[in-house]
């Protein structure tokens, strides 16, 4: 029978190979989209035979699905972080938040070429909205839930919902993730998406003026 240290070595080399097929995919679907897919290329990309990705991921949807599913759990683990320090003052949390989504290694290219593929792909958006639908309408509840701490518990601020500003806020966030694949350039720094977020929430809580950088204090004209 194998030692423990034996089954321990083999469980760590599974899941390093099962993440370089999941790493391959990834870049597979960012350079050729969800098409581009086949289980030829990412064994060639891995250097793996093809017996060993099937034996890690019977067809090519099954990879792709988890290649999705890990970059999920990944976003939701980091804003779940950002958002989970009580300690931290609403200010200093929702500042955490909008630099966790709006930098890497969440705001990565090759990583929204992935969500960008599931959210445009007819039956892959249903894959979407069948794995993801319940975490996202979470995702927004927990960003409201911040607003209200900023808001001494107000349900809405300057005539708009707290719920509105929310949802608001993390079409936002997706917009600028399109942004970041469609102008490769860069024509918007992310650091210029973080600040068009907190101008867009510092009208409803001035407050968060102070995480303005001081181009944008000037352009506010404070």
């Amino acid at each position: 029978m194998p030692s423990h240290n034996q089954s321990t070595n083999r469980s760590k080399q599974k899941q390093i190979t099962r993440q370089k097929l999941l790493d391959a995919t990834i870049d597979i679907i960012a350079e050729e989209g969800l098409v581009g897919v086949t289980m030829a290329k990412v064994a060639e990309r891995t250097q793996l035979s093809r017996g060993i990705c099937n034996f890690h991921f019977d067809t090519k949807e099954h990879l792709m699905l988890e290649a999705f599913r890990m970059l999920y759990q990944e976003h939701e683990l980091a804003w779940r972080e950002a958002l989970s320090d009580l300690t931290e003052s609403p200010t200093s949390r929702l500042s955490a938040f909008l630099k966790t989504l709006l930098l890497p290694p969440i705001a990565d290219h090759k990583k929204v070429a992935v969500w960008m593929a599931f959210w445009g792909v007819a039956p892959h958006r249903q894959t979407y909205l069948e794995i993801c639908a319940s975490i996202d309408r979470e995702y927004e509840a927990e960003v409201e839930r911040l607003l209200r701490e900023l808001s001494g518990g107000k349900k809405t601020v300057h005539g708009q919902s707290l719920h509105a500003i929310a949802v608001t806020l993390t079409c936002m966030i997706d917009g600028f993730w399109v942004n970041y694949l469609i102008s490769p350039g860069g024509c918007l720094a992310p650091e210029d998406a973080i600040n068009a977020c907190l101008v867009f929430l510092s009208k409803f809580f001035p407050e968060l003026d102070s995480l303005l950088l001081p181009e944008e204090k000037d352009s506010n004209g404070n």
